[in-house]
C-alpha cells in the first residue's frame, strides 16, 4: 500500500475521533458553565431575599412596633415572594407555573433567621377551587434560639450579645447583654463571652439541623404523593455556618438543568442585625483610642470612625466605654 494511501486511511479514522473528543470537551465545558450560572443565580436570589428580610426586620426596631403572629406571617410571605420571583426571573420561569412548582419541589425547606428565632418554611399540597393540586408555602411557628443551662434555667439567645434568661424556680426573666446577665444570674457553663458565642452558634445550627431533618422527611412524603422520585439529604456544611445576621437559608437538590446536569446548591443570604449598637471610635489628648456609645461621646474627643459593634472596636484596638450599659 502506498504511503499516501496509509496516510489517508489514518486521517479518515483519526479526524472523527478528534471531532468527537472536541465535541465532548465542548459539551463538558458548556455544562460546567451552565451549572455555575444556575448556582450563581440561586445564590443571587437568596442574597436578594436576605437583604430584603434584613430591611423588614429593621422596622420593628426603628419604630418600636412589635408584630403579632398574623403580621409576621405576612412579612414571611413578602420575603418568600421576593425569593420566588427572583428565582423565576433568573431561571426563566416567570410565566410557567408548572415549571415553577417543579422547581419548588426540589427545595424541601427554607429557613428565615430572625433576630430572636427562626421560621421554617415548607410546602403543602392543597386542593384549588378547580380541584387540582397547588403547592403553597407553610410557615412553622417561630422557634427561639434557646439553650438549657446547668441549673435548669433557659437561655434565649439573639443574633447579638443580648439574651434573656428564664428562671424556672422564680418564674422571672433576666434580660441584657452577656456581662450584665452574668452579674445577675448564673450562666454556667457559659463562663466567658467566647463560650457564649460558641454555644450560641452551635445551638442555632443544631436546632435548625434537627428541624430540617423533620422537614425533609415530610417533604419526601409530599414528593411520593406526586409520583416523583427525588432524594433529599441535609445540606453539607450546615454545622460550619456562622449565623450572625438576619437572613434566609435555602437549598436545592436534584434539579434538572438543560444540559442534563442535576443542580445541588446550598446558600445563605443575610443582612446586618440592626439591633446592634453603633459605637464611635475616638482618640483622646493622651493618644488613647476609646469607643463610646453614640450618646456619651465626651466633648473635645477627636472622632475617628463609626464602629459596627464592640467586637469590631476591640479588634481595632479600642477600649469600649458605653454609658448606656452603666
Amino acid at each position: 500500500m502506498k504511503p499516501l494511501s496509509v496516510l489517508l486511511i489514518f486521517l479518515i479514522l483519526a479526524i472523527p475521533l478528534v471531532l468527537i473528543n472536541d465535541t465532548r470537551e465542548d459539551q463538558r465545558i458548556f455544562n460546567q458553565d451552565l451549572y455555575k450560572r444556575y448556582s450563581d443565580d440561586f445564590q443571587a436570589a437568596v442574597d436578594d431575599a436576605g437583604d430584603y428580610m434584613s430591611r423588614l426586620e429593621m422596622q420593628p426596631t426603628t419604630t418600636a412596633v412589635h408584630y403579632g403572629r398574623e403580621r409576621q406571617l405576612q412579612l414571611d410571605q413578602d420575603v418568600l415572594n421576593v425569593f420566588y420571583s427572583n428565582l423565576a426571573m433568573k431561571f426563566g420561569l416567570e410565566n410557567n407555573q408548572n415549571e415553577m412548582n417543579n422547581l419548588k419541589l426540589h427545595m424541601p425547606a427554607l429557613v428565615l433567621f430572625g433576630y430572636n428565632g427562626y421560621t421554617l418554611i415548607t410546602l403543602d399540597d392543597t386542593a384549588s377551587t378547580t380541584g387540582s393540586k397547588e403547592l403553597k408555602p407553610a410557615s412553622w411557628p417561630e422557634r427561639p434560639y434557646y439553650y438549657k443551662l446547668q441549673n435548669g434555667n433557659l437561655l434565649y439567645f439573639t443574633l447579638d450579645d443580648n439574651a434573656r434568661v428564664y428562671d424556672t424556680g422564680s418564674n422571672e426573666f433576666y434580660e441584657g447583654e452577656y456581662a450584665a446577665l452574668a452579674a445577675e444570674t448564673s450562666l454556667s457553663p457559659l463562663t466567658s463571652i467566647e463560650l457564649f458565642h460558641e454555644v450560641r452558634q452551635s445551638t442555632i445550627t443544631s436546632l435548625v439541623e434537627k428541624d430540617l431533618a423533620t422537614a425533609i422527611n415530610r417533604h419526601l412524603e409530599l414528593v411520593k404523593r406526586m409520583d416523583l422520585s427525588v432524594q433529599f439529604t441535609l445540606p453539607r456544611g450546615l454545622q460550619e455556618q456562622s449565623i450572625q445576621d438576619v437572613g434566609i437559608m435555602a437549598f436545592i437538590q436534584g434539579y434538572p438543568l438543560p444540559g442534563g446536569e442535576l443542580l445541588d446548591a446550598y446558600s445563605l443570604g443575610s443582612g446586618a442585625v440592626m439591633k446592634r449598637k453603633i459605637l464611635v471610635g475616638t482618640k483622646n489628648s493622651a493618644g488613647r483610642h476609646i469607643a463610646y456609645g453614640e450618646s456619651c461621646v465626651p466633648a473635645g474627643a477627636v472622632v475617628i470612625e463609626s464602629l459596627f459593634d464592640p467586637e469590631e472596636a476591640a479588634r481595632k484596638g479600642y477600649f469600649v466605654e458605653d454609658c448606656a450599659v452603666r
